[in-house]
């Protein structure tokens, strides 16, 4: 990279190319192209320069909140949230979505379907952290407050006659007027652009996009649909449930950075309304912060893209890969240019509990002190999953685990604790096998575990309390006490009872914080 470039861009972001992440050592790999590149989105003409490469492909996902129209703002603020994003309409939807309102400027009810792009240079939309670009309206109502109902069925209804047909878990459930309600088991569904074709025993409910009013409300909806049983058809308009799927990406993500005697700090926050963090922090400078937006590329990838850095416009892009709970991205894109960050990348784990620790790009210990995890192989360990798993056993292989072992009853045998890669957003499963005369049995199940977690000092029907980190999935980031009933732990932490701060005289285990995906055994 030229050296000019090199100073711009440290001046801009201190991670977009400082020498720890070796982005100023290597050659950009050519321009990239922001956004989409539909018509719809302002970027698809911009070209950063002579070579345009592929933008990430975004899962477009549901955006609901209050929605502000008006010739000078078309925004939405999605509910329970305080950040607002420009909405960018087709002409048409724009055009009918303002006529439910009042007067210019009054809120409605919005769910919109759809994908960030970033925001333009200039214009109105300029003022916001990222431009919404629907590609599909859901439903726009200005006598509903959709925030504070339930929206998590996909309805259909019509008015001639008045009939409603709801989808709960693999059931059609069939409301008309002056009649008892019906069931249907779902037998298929068949999903594309075209059509959500739904086909249970005896009836058929179709819906396609294209906006629909059923003439009886000052509402807009996303779909109209069809609902056949046996030779009767009933017309009329539908909305999918309201649900983010994407929201297991929340949370806290940390990592540090090391170079001599240089140390950096990267967080990054992905909050629920898709706004996301990332500030920077190096000792004796002061804190650096961009803001912008959060969107899923697939279940394994989420692209954070920045907007604003210390308040002045930049654009800058990262796609995450997820391996466990860690976060890793390879590449960032600065104003239309990618650029290596390093051979390791960046890599940030999730930040649980009542208390921040990080971990390095290279999976360096969380705590110096503590019992460590192993992934040295051990027959009675191994002996002990086999027997565990017993049928399922040809299913597992392959899995990675870590193990270690602990004296949990104080009666100075060892109980065995095995931690495998089975994880979602949420931690991964964690196995606890009893020492019965030497032989290890399986006792409980554990999931939803973070690294690492607390033997406690305190007993409950003999056995000692486990005090685990819980976060991630969605879930607010705490600290909670497992308490043995006399037979077995509770299998989810989230439920168990919060404590505010874990005792630092209690027994870190898995105190290095390696996951098996870094480093494990390998069940055979």
């Amino acid at each position: 990279m030229p050296t000019s470039n090199c100073r711009l861009i440290k001046t801009l972001s201190i991670a977009s190319a400082i020498s720890l992440l070796s982005a100023c050592s290597l050659s950009p790999s050519g321009p990239v192209e922001l956004g989409n590149s539909d018509d719809l989105s302002p970027q698809a003409s911009q070209k950063a320069s002579d070579q345009a490469a592929k933008p990430p492909s975004i899962q477009r996902f549901m955006l609901r909140g209050e929605v502000t129209l008006g010739h000078e703002a078309r925004a939405i603020t999605p509910c329970g949230s305080n950040s607002q994003y420009w909405l960018q309409f087709d002409p048409a939807t724009a055009q009918q979505s303002m006529a439910l309102s009042s007067s210019p400027y009054n809120t409605i009810y919005g769910e919109v379907i759809g994908e960030f792009v970033a925001p333009p240079h200039d214009g109105f939309a300029a003022d916001y952290p990222a431009s919404f670009k629907v590609t599909q309206l859901n439903l726009m109502s200005a006598e509903i407050d959709g925030c504070q109902q339930r929206r998590n069925l996909t309805v259909a209804s019509g008015t001639e006659p008045f009939w409603s047909v709801s989808i709960s878990s693999n059931t059609l459930q069939l409301s008309r007027l002056g009649f008892e309600s019906e069931n249907f088991t779902l037998k298929e569904r068949h999903i594309s652009q075209e059509a959500r074709i739904y086909h249970a025993e005896g009836a058929t409910l179709t819906l396609r996009p294209a906006l629909c009013s059923d003439g009886m409300s000052d509402s807009i909806y996303g779909w109209t649909s069809t609902f056949t049983k046996g030779n009767q058809s009933w017309e009329g308009c539908a909305t999918l449930s309201a649900n983010d799927p994407t929201q297991a990406w929340v949370g806290d993500y940390q990592g540090i950075t090391t170079q001599g005697e240089v140390r950096l700090t990267t967080t990054v926050t992905l909050n629920a309304d898709h706004s996301a963090t990332t500030r920077y922090q190096q000792v004796n400078e002061p804190d650096i912060e961009e803001t912008g937006v959060w969107q899923q590329v697939s279940p394994i990838e989420v692209q954070v893209m920045m907007t604003r850095h210390q308040g002045q416009y930049l654009v800058s892009e990262r796609v995450f890969q997820r391996n466990g709970l860690t976060l890793t991205a390879k590449t960032e894109t600065v104003n239309g240019r990618e650029y290596s960050l390093g051979t390791e990348g960046l890599a940030l784990s999730l930040m649980v509990g009542s208390e921040v620790t990080a971990v390095s790009a290279t999976g360096s210990k969380v705590t110096s002190y503590g019992v460590e995890g192993s992934a040295i192989y051990n027959p009675d360990v191994d002996a002990a999953l086999l027997a565990y798993l017993g049928d399922a056993a040809k299913e597992a292989a392959g899995m990675r685990y870590r193990w270690l072992t602990q004296d949990l009853n104080d009666d100075g045998e060892d109980e065995l604790f095995v931690f495998t890669d089975w994880c979602g957003s949420g931690g991964c499963t964690l196995l606890v096998f009893a020492n019965q005369n030497g032989d290890w049995v399986f006792n409980s199940r554990i999931t939803l575990v973070h690294l690492p977690f607390q033997l406690g000092s305190i007993t409950q029907n003999g056995w000692r309390d486990l005090i685990m980190p819980v976060g991630g999935g969605g879930a607010k980031a705490s600290t909670r006490v497992l308490m043995f009933d006399g037979k077995r732990y509770p299998s989810n932490p989230s439920l168990a009872p919060e404590v505010s701060l874990p005792d630092e005289s209690d027994t870190y285990l898995f105190a290095d914080g390696i996951y098996p995906q870094q480093q494990g055994i390998t069940f055979k």
